[in-house]
């Protein structure tokens, strides 16, 4: 590797885009001068490289030391490493779990502008982690936080004005803030837009972005979004079940996989595949056996049809089944 890539100078001219499109090139490579410049003192290599010892990304994994580094960027006063420490916090990376002193450091990083911060503290507010539970306060931060660019944010004040959490629901209102959070790039944002369409009998614009929710979701996400559009009668909502069953066995779970396998042999949302369906059948029995992670294969489905009004039962359903999910970062 050259040494050009690990002299101060050329370290200081990484941007964090920059930084990050070079981890994912080539992560193990990255690994050095990632270290380099977190040794330089440049606070968005310190956040990388403390986040790639968490995950074990081109490093061996160490979350111990991933919380150090973050440590190290908060006391030089910078609030993404403040931030950082919360989650290392709240979510037990290289230390116990401890959502009052998560709390204390989002305050703290809150205060200061940080958006992620922001959502990070509302959600223990809303959720009364570490703090006492105190919905106003919950969604003054989330405001913020969407201010700054947040979409994730602006979902959940979608959701504030739908369902009235102490004070009267305004839907025209949560659509506008719904339809926000999904151009913005959220997926539970696209998914409630896409849902608030379909009840609109705007059944083309729901299929889009309800298959937008899909493929971004996570898979816990996806397993949901499938268990209420299975058994609807539109095709294209049946299309994208199929691939939202297809999407969640990244959770490498034998159930995802028996899932996808019952989905491939009944010709859910497509034409029936027996031979796709015997490799996930047999997948599951190999994850049960000795767990692994599973490769995706590639994707099937339908392209949407249009069947105006037809799509609405299934958003009462989605709204049962995903109003419950977690809506952490």
């Amino acid at each position: 590797m050259p040494e050009e890539w690990i002299s101060y100078a050329a370290l200081k001219r990484l941007g964090a885009d920059e930084l990050r499109r070079r981890i994912d090139e080539s992560p193990a490579e990255a690994a050095r001068w990632v270290e380099a410049a977190a040794l330089n003192g440049l606070w968005n290599a310190q956040i990388a490289w403390g986040q790639m010892q968490i995950d074990g990304h081109g490093v061996a994994r160490n979350p111990p030391a991933g919380l150090r580094w973050f440590e190290i960027a908060a006391r030089a006063g910078n609030a993404d490493g403040t931030n950082m420490v919360g989650r290392c916090f709240e979510l037990g990376w290289g230390v116990a779990v401890d959502k009052v002193e998560a709390a204390r450091h989002y305050r703290a990083a809150a205060e200061r502008g940080h958006a992620w911060a922001q959502f990070n503290l509302a959600t223990l507010l809303l959720n009364g982690e570490g703090v006492p539970a105190d919905r106003a306060q919950a969604l003054h931060w989330y405001v913020r936080s969407a201010r700054r660019g947040n979409a994730k944010a602006m979902t959940m004040i979608g959701r504030y004005l739908e369902h009235g959490w102490g004070r009267p629901a305004r839907l025209r209102s949560a659509r506008r803030w719904y339809r926000r959070g999904a151009e913005g790039g959220d997926f539970r944002g696209q998914f409630d837009h896409g849902r608030h369409l379909a009840e609109a009998g705007h059944t083309q614009q729901a299929v889009v972005w309800l298959g937008c929710a899909v493929e971004g979701g996570v898979p816990l996400f996806c397993r949901q979004v499938a268990q209420g559009l299975r058994n609807h009668d539109l095709p294209a909502m049946q299309a994208l079940a199929r691939r939202a069953l297809e999407r969640a066995c990244a959770t490498g779970e034998a159930a995802d996989a028996r899932a996808f396998a019952v989905a491939l042999t009944e010709g859910l949302g497509g034409p029936p595949d027996p031979e796709a369906a015997r490799r996930w059948f047999a997948r599951a029995r190999t994850i049960e056996a000795a767990p692994a992670d599973a490769a995706a294969p590639a994707p099937a489905g339908r392209a949407p049809q249009r069947r105006p009004g037809r799509i609405a039962r299934c958003a009462a359903v989605l709204r049962r089944t995903l109003f419950a999910l977690p809506y952490g970062r």
